[in-house]
C-alpha cells in the first residue's frame, strides 16, 4: 500500500501530571525518512480535581475498581476535549489521532506475580472515549508495545527524535526534560537501529 500524507494530533500527559499538550503534525512520506510538520500546538491544565485524582493513583497502594475505571473515562475525555479545542482553534482536519496516556504504573524489569515472571506498564486514558466523542481513529497503548517487542517501554521519543535531527555528518545528543528525563544519541549517518536512548532520572523545569 502507498505511503500517504496524513495529519495527525498527538496528545501527551507526562509523569508530572501538570496537563495535556496536544502537537498536530503533517506527516508526509519521504526517500530515506518521513518529513514532520508542526502545524499547531496547544497545552491545556488539568483541572485541579482531575490532577489530584491522577496523582493519587500513581503508584497508589490502595485504591477501588471503580476508582481507576472513572478515571480512565474522566482522562479519555479530558483528552478528547483538548484534540477538539486544538482542533477548533487551528481549524485543522485530522486523520488521526496517538495517544500515550497517562502512566500510572511502569516496571521495566521482570519481578514474580502469580507464578510467573515478566515486566508491565500501565497508561489509563481510554481511547476508545476519545475516538467516539473526536470522530476520528486513535492509536494508543505504546509503552505495552514497545516493551512486548523488546524495549524497557521507556523512552518513546526516540524514532522522533531520528527523523527530526539524524545528520550525515554530524552526531547529536538530545535531552528530553519531563516528568522523566531521557537522552537520545545519534551518531552521525546512523542508522535506526544504531539510535541509543535511556531514562536519565527525574528532571525539573
Amino acid at each position: 500500500m502507498r505511503a500517504k500524507t496524513m495529519t495527525v494530533a498527538g496528545i501527551m500527559s507526562g509523569t508530572s501530571a501538570d496537563g495535556i499538550d496536544v502537537a498536530v503534525v503533517r506527516i508526509a512520506p519521504g526517500k530515506l525518512r518521513p518529513s514532520v510538520t508542526l502545524l499547531a500546538h496547544e497545552g491545556f491544565a488539568f483541572p485541579a480535581a482531575l490532577r489530584r485524582a491522577v496523582l493519587a493513583a500513581m503508584n497508589a497502594t490502595a485504591t477501588s475498581t471503580a476508582e481507576l475505571a472513572r478515571l480512565n473515562w474522566r482522562l479519555g475525555l479530558a483528552y478528547a476535549e483538548a484534540v477538539e479545542a486544538t482542533r477548533q482553534r487551528h481549524a485543522v482536519h485530522l486523520d488521526l489521532i496517538g495517544c500515550h496516556g497517562q502512566t500510572l504504573y511502569h516496571q521495566p524489569r521482570a519481578e514474580s506475580y502469580a507464578g510467573r515472571r515478566f515486566n508491565c506498564t500501565w497508561q489509563t486514558g481510554e481511547a476508545a472515549v476519545i475516538a467516539a466523542h473526536v470522530g476520528v481513529p486513535v492509536v494508543s497503548n505504546f509503552r505495552p508495545a514497545d516493551m512486548l517487542a523488546g524495549g524497557q517501554g521507556a523512552p518513546l521519543v526516540p524514532l522522533l527524535d531520528y527523523v527530526l535531527f539524524a545528520d550525515a555528518k554530524r552526531g547529536r545528543v538530545l535531552q528530553n526534560i519531563g516528568g522523566i528525563a531521557n537522552l537520545t544519541a545519534i551518531p552521525a549517518a546512523a542508522a535506526p537501529d544504531a539510535v541509543i536512548a535511556f531514562d536519565t532520572g527525574p528532571a525539573t523545569w
